[in-house]
């Protein structure tokens, strides 16, 4: 089971629910603080608008799974039946993060109002399809995708760092250059957080077996 996945507890469906509208609510309100500076946008406002989604997912899956609903929607039906092992989905959350980190994207939602809904609306969407797709896909699948991901961003990082001219027209050098780092650092943080909570659930299992 991934971080993501970890915060799953179908006791409190609501509590997800309430936190997914409060993140939601805090990355609208703060926006122009949250994307003032590269960093801010590229390492919280997107995250956090990811993770909205992820507890949305928590919140909608509970329900369904409950039987909430009188008739399960159709849309998840046709999800669930295109989305086997998880592969779509991650597919489709990497290339919605990996849009993110183009510096002309960046651009674009600061002086267009369509471009910053659709960021909201793309991020949000793939923080739910992320949760559900790390439950259906095993631990080959998503050490090849978090692999993927983590390359992907160290290299980004890099180029960040080391390019002479503003790839943003609208962060200065010294900003591109932070977030160049704070993305080299993600590229660590996470496989070392999925290994270690790996770890932990051998660690549990092992001492179930011996009991």
């Amino acid at each position: 089971m991934s971080a993501v996945a970890c915060l799953w507890r179908p006791a409190a469906p609501w509590l997800y629910a309430a936190a997914s509208a409060m993140l939601l609510l805090v990355a609208v309100i703060f926006r122009p603080w949250m994307t003032s500076t590269m960093a801010l946008h590229m390492l919280v406002h997107i995250p956090l608008i990811l993770l909205a989604g992820a507890c949305a997912a928590v919140a909608c899956l509970a329900q369904i799974r409950r039987g909430m609903f009188l008739r399960r929607p159709w849309v998840f039906d046709q999800y669930r039946k295109y989305n086997g092992y998880g592969l779509p989905g991650l597919l489709f959350v990497t290339l919605v993060l990996a849009y993110w980190m183009i510096p002309k994207s960046l651009d674009q939602v600061l002086f267009s109002t369509g471009a910053g809904c659709l960021k909201f609306l793309g991020l949000f969407l793939a923080g739910m399809v992320l949760f559900d797709s790390l439950g259906r896909a095993d631990k080959v699948i998503k050490l090849f995708f978090l692999g993927g991901f983590s390359w992907m961003t160290a290299v980004v990082g890099m180029l960040y760092q080391d390019n002479p001219s503003r790839l943003c027209n609208f962060y200065l050098l010294g900003d591109q250059e932070l977030t160049g780092r704070g993305l080299v650092v993600v590229a660590v943080v996470l496989p070392a957080a999925w290994l270690w909570i790996e770890h932990r659930q051998a660690r549990r299992y092992r001492r179930k077996c011996v009991r």
